[in-house]
């Protein structure tokens, strides 16, 4: 079978060994002091690097650091007491420089996170951390379009830096509770690739995913909690950005600010590896309307499950009965975050699998990119 017509969860697997294939730069004893005797930690980033980021602040307050602020949370003023964090994979990004310009007057201590040593955030540093795969796209957009590219690659655009560098991000994490950067980030990495996704499951998922369109039509409504929301607010990045140049595929976030209603024509995904009562109380209400129902859950005997109409079936969650311990949670060991990470890939996989099936490339989905950021 040649690789045009591979099967999909193949793409899975290629998508891991893509990610996982590299040595993350181990040297971090200087940046985990600095985050540990902070006053603040304050992680910076936008778009799917600001979920990075997001992910990493509050992985950092659960292990402790209880200081540790996210991207929706920027300070006004910087000291010298504060360490800021950027994940920026092109380091040109408008709004990370502009609060690295100003954490830098304040002479905060700052670590940036990028695939590209000659950006400007990298000039800020005081530490860079180099992930390979985030060089700048814009100037090669051209070239691509002028070499009539096909399809859209396994990883579009920033994929490669944002899956690397949210894998770093726990790593680190991993490694400022005692067990190695490398150790935790093998662990991590070998635990996904222990996964396997059914090829039904990417099937089924793309029958039921509303099509682009050139005038209003269904829609996506992406739901989840935790760790698990921030899975879904990758993809729903990437699927509004998975339509032809002259299309718009719609898709939302359920915590998004403003209205998002549902009729027949729409697809609501729920992403919950506890399947809890709160998501089958939802569920019920996105039946009512008429939708259809995607759940991708760890418990495919629950009662969300019974009333979807697809159920990915992705192993990995650990359930944790603590008194006053919500279902949806963001664990402080990285290691709990399974089933939330092969749920990642699975659906940064998918994306690829639509792109390919309906002839989507990069340069179409590049003209979907946000230019105000």
């Amino acid at each position: 079978m040649s690789r045009s017509e591979e099967a999909p969860s193949l793409l899975y697997k290629r998508l891991v060994k893509l990610v996982t294939d590299y040595d993350p730069p181990s040297d971090v004893d200087e940046l985990k002091e600095r985050i540990s005797y902070s006053r603040r930690v304050v992680s910076v980033g936008i778009g799917r690097s600001g979920d990075v980021a997001d992910a990493f602040a509050r992985f950092l307050r659960n292990a402790g650091v209880e200081t540790s602020f996210g991207p929706f949370d920027i300070p006004y003023v910087f000291t010298p007491c504060d360490t800021v964090v950027a994940f920026t994979g092109s380091g040109l990004t408008s709004y990370t420089n502009e609060v690295l310009k100003y954490a830098r007057e304040g002479k905060s201590y700052i670590a940036v996170i990028t695939g590209n040593s000659e950006g400007e955030a990298a000039k800020y540093a005081d530490r860079a951390v180099i992930i390979p795969g985030g060089q700048p796209w814009k100037k090669e957009y051209y070239i691509t379009k002028v070499t009539g590219e096909t399809t859209a690659p396994l990883t579009p655009m920033g994929t490669l830096f944002e899956l690397r560098s949210l894998l770093y991000a726990l790593s680190l994490v991993g490694s400022i509770k005692g067990r190695g950067l490398l150790e935790t980030h093998s662990e991590l990495a070998k635990r996904i690739d222990e996964y396997m996704p059914r090829d039904q499951d990417y099937v089924r998922l793309h029958e039921l995913l509303p099509k682009a369109s050139e005038s209003v039509s269904g829609k996506a409504v992406i739901i989840g909690e935790g760790l698990s929301g921030i899975v879904g607010r990758f993809f729903v990045t990437r699927l509004r950005h998975l339509a032809k140049a002259e299309q718009e595929r719609q898709a939302y976030f359920w915590l998004d600010r403003g209205s998002t209603s549902l009729r027949a024509s729409d697809l609501a995904i729920f992403i919950t590896g506890s399947s809890g009562e709160l998501m089958f109380k939802l569920a019920e209400k996105v039946k009512e309307k008429g939708a259809k129902i995607a759940t991708v859950t760890s418990f495919s005997d629950s009662k969300l499950a019974g009333i979807s109409d697809h159920v990915i079936e992705v192993p990995g969650r650990v359930m944790m009965k603590l008194k006053g311990l919500r279902s949806s949670y963001y664990p402080s060991d990285p290691l709990l975050s399974t089933f939330e990470l092969r749920t990642l890939f699975f659906l940064e996989s998918f994306v690829h699998y639509v792109a390919k099936t309906e002839g989507i490339t990069e340069v179409d989905m590049k003209s979907k990119h946000s230019e105000l950021t």
